[in-house]
């Protein structure tokens, strides 16, 4: 046996790439067949000033860093969940808003078509970000902060007119936020939203939309009347070794077992 370990070390260690590529498919592999949903009833959504926070959750998965995921699997999640009313992907970032010159920051979150229609929150001006803004090649919009639309623009009702840009990218205004409303992150406010799909816009060949190894989003869902999180839970983990199958690269599936 140790003969046997020997050889199998060397021959790792002859073929750094291999080993590499046989590692990550065995642990993919293991992880599509063992990861299972879990539900975050965290505290801090119940304290967000939005309709009905009791309501809401956190989807992660029991693994030691089971909060963020990818692309392809929320939008699994998005297309094959029925135990939400709503649901939404987020993810922080901060983008250059100047022209050129001095770099001037500001914070802002990618958002899924039905983020403010699962808070429940109306805009003060303009619109909201739908899910109609949320398809692939979509327009460069961005919905405002109230805090953001006061300091940058002078609270003037004319701010659909003015000029936003992100990283020299023109970005056209659609609403502003009511006042009270900064997001979903605590001791962070968010100055600009904007539609998930637009990363792809912006990014182009680096979008991480596709990217099935980019672990940079955040979902949120709200439950359906008369489901209770035991029953969401049971149900999303029905579904979760379908999800998980899809959404790993096709290199590192296992060939050994058939997920279903």
């Amino acid at each position: 046996m140790l003969q046997d370990v020997r050889y199998a070390l060397s021959a790792l260690r002859s073929s750094p790439g291999f080993a590499t590529t046989a590692i990550l498919s065995l642990a993919l592999g293991i992880g599509a067949n063992t990861a299972i949903f879990s539900l975050i009833n965290a505290v801090i959504l119940k304290t967000l000033p939005v309709s009905h926070p009791e309501q809401l959750v956190e989807l992660g998965m029991k693994t030691e860093d089971g909060l963020s995921f990818t692309n392809p699997i929320w939008e699994q999640v998005r297309d094959r969940q029925d135990v939400f009313s709503g649901a939404f992907a987020y993810s922080p970032n901060r983008f250059n808003l100047a022209v050129g010159g001095e770099v001037r920051n500001a914070n802002t979150s990618w958002v899924s078509g039905d983020f403010f229609r699962t808070l429940g929150v109306n805009p003060l001006l303009g619109r909201t970000i739908a899910d109609a803004d949320d398809k692939r090649g979509c327009p460069v919009i961005g919905l405002l902060s109230y805090d953001f639309w006061q300091r940058e623009y002078g609270g003037t009702a004319d701010v659909f007119d003015r000029r936003l840009t992100r990283d020299s990218h023109p970005v056209r205004i659609v609403g502003v936020a009511p006042p009270g409303f900064t997001g979903i992150q605590v001791g962070e406010a968010v100055d600009i939203y904007m539609p998930l799909c637009a990363e792809g816009t912006l990014v182009r060949e680096n979008s991480a939309l596709d990217k099935r190894a980019k672990w940079w989003l955040w979902i949120f869902a709200r439950l359906k009347p008369g489901i209770s999180e035991q029953q969401a839970l049971a149900r999303m983990n029905t579904l979760a070794p379908q999800i998980f199958a899809n959404t790993l690269p096709p290199i590192f599936r296992p060939t050994h077992r058939n997920i279903t």
